[in-house]
């Protein structure tokens, strides 16, 4: 994960730019919960093979742009699992 996304999409401002989907949606889960209203931009290029170059695998995480700051806190902050999340027996 980049620490400093780019990108501005009109009133929304990128907080975590990534090449994997599935880590854009965590994120954005994560602020969803903390009431932030978050939003996912699926930019990559899907053809395969492709290898993993940046400029094709990019995922973005938008808030709009008065709550960017602390969204970006949010997310650097160390969030523990919670505990149902944890499968007994493994």
């Amino acid at each position: 994960m980049s620490d400093e996304p780019t990108g501005s999409h009109g009133d929304w401002d990128a907080v975590l730019e990534t090449n994997q989907l599935y880590e854009a949606e965590l994120a954005a889960l994560r602020l969803r919960e903390a009431g932030f209203d978050a939003r996912v931009i699926d930019l990559s290029y899907r053809q395969e093979p492709v290898p993993l170059v940046r400029s094709l695998s990019t995922v973005r995480v938008l808030v709009k742009a008065e709550q960017a700051a602390a969204a970006r806190q949010l997310l650097q902050e160390p969030h523990d699992l919670p505990e149902d999340a944890y499968n007994e027996g493994t």
